[in-house]
């Protein structure tokens, strides 16, 4: 960005995001210990990791609407003071695994405050030629977090233990927390009075109903889906059909983060010249190519990671575009656009992963086709969402001047 457009709102969005990412990531490590110390299986033991998204899940649908009246800090503080109540109860429990649930459902239902409000705080801030700019660099926070989250997790429950896990986690977001205190700014001018239910559920019917928010929002929620569907099956064909070791996979892992970077940057550089919906109609043609390699390629760990490698590229540029796309015409709903749009695209992704992998998806041509339909289904969105656009006479400029 140019030197007179400040980074301050996007750096705390990204610190405000991570903290959703490191509450999943950096437990995952931990839970095998977790259950050989209260003697639990595999199943019961995941329960903390459902229990914190069926409070992150739905709780964004509160605090997005929430926030579009009585400003975005005040309601970023309660959740996140919210989520550290909830670390506190699990490490003041900690030897009692129902206290942990619990400490866990509260954690999720403060910490359901962060994707949301990152990504309104960041349309507030930047107006329509630099907000794809400050989007790329959330989106990249909140895709590489699951990539890192576990490896310090694994770090820290190997030298000091599963509880240390919740205290390093707690530590992190007290001091996010007084950060925010401190140092956040108000992004929202103004005030209005708190939404009754019922206006609440009218604004969230009529996004829903909307071909415009429809279109950008989907494109988002089959991205995400993609590296959801990713994660399970290629550590199955690397590990599995290839035969690499974990410690292997994790190193090559590493290659499709980069890709999110590369995506990135292509967009930084590429939107202001070709604009918004020509960089759009591109990801589904690098998805589509992706898609065919991943059909015809070899089965070798840099053939199979290529193929991921493209994919991510096409989500790092698809994910902020869409995104911004998405939040333009909102201004002040921009909180209530957020939560529905977030909301929805993890019950997609959730829903949608279910059922390929209860189909048997399993082998890297599966992943192939999945992308080229994904590919023809973004195409189609993407026309939709700005024929609209045209249609209704949208202040959603393209190019940037």
């Amino acid at each position: 960005m140019p030197e007179n457009v400040s980074l301050r709102p996007v750096l705390f969005a990204c610190l405000i995001v991570s903290i959703g990412q490191l509450s999943v990531g950096l437990l995952f490590p931990a839970l095998p210990w977790i259950a050989q110390d209260f003697s639990l299986d595999a199943e019961q033991v995941q329960r903390l990791i459902s229990y914190y998204l069926l409070g992150f899940g739905p709780s964004q649908l509160l605090y997005g609407p929430i926030s579009d009246s009585v400003g975005r800090k005040p309601v970023l503080l309660f959740g996140i003071a919210v989520a550290a109540m909830g670390l506190t109860l699990a490490v003041w429990g900690g030897d009692n695994f129902t206290w942990l649930l619990a400490g866990r459902f509260l954690q999720g239902l403060g910490a359901g405050c962060c994707s949301v409000l990152a990504r309104a705080s960041v349309r507030d801030s930047y107006d329509h030629q630099f907000l794809p700019q400050a989007l790329t660099w959330l989106a990249i926070v909140a895709s590489f977090g699951p990539i890192v989250a576990p490896v310090i997790g694994g770090f820290v429950n190997h030298h000091f233990g599963w509880m240390a896990v919740f205290v390093v986690l707690l530590s992190y977001i007290g001091l996010v927390w007084l950060l925010l205190v401190l140092f956040f700014s108000e992004t929202l001018s103004g005030k209005q009075q708190v939404p009754t239910a019922k206006a609440v559920i009218a604004d969230y019917k009529q996004l829903i109903t909307s071909c415009y928010f429809a279109s950008f929002a989907a494109i988002g929620w089959i991205n995400y889906s993609m590296v959801v569907v990713a994660i399970s099956v290629i550590p199955f064909v690397m590990q599995v059909q290839i035969g690499m070791s974990s410690d292997e996979y994790a190193m090559w892992a590493l290659i499709p983060a980069c890709g999110l970077f590369v995506g990135g940057n292509i967009c930084n550089r590429l939107r202001p010249k070709l604009g918004t919906e020509k960089m759009l109609k591109i990801a589904p043609c690098i998805q589509a190519v992706a898609g065919i390699w991943l059909i015809v390629c070899p089965l070798t760990p840099s053939a199979v990671m290529a193929g991921q490698f493209l994919m991510v590229v096409a989500n790092g540029i698809a994910f902020p575009c869409a995104l911004s796309q998405m939040l333009m015409p909102y201004g002040r709903k921009a909180g209530t656009a957020s939560a529905l749009s977030g909301a929805l695209q993890m019950v997609t992704a959730s829903l949608l992963s279910m059922a390929l992998m209860a189909m048997g998806m399993s082998q890297a041509w599966h992943m192939g086709v999945l992308l080229i339909t994904v590919g023809i289904i973004g195409s189609c969105l993407v026309r939709r969402g700005f024929s609209v656009a045209a249609e209704q006479e949208l202040d959603v400029p393209q190019v940037s001047s």
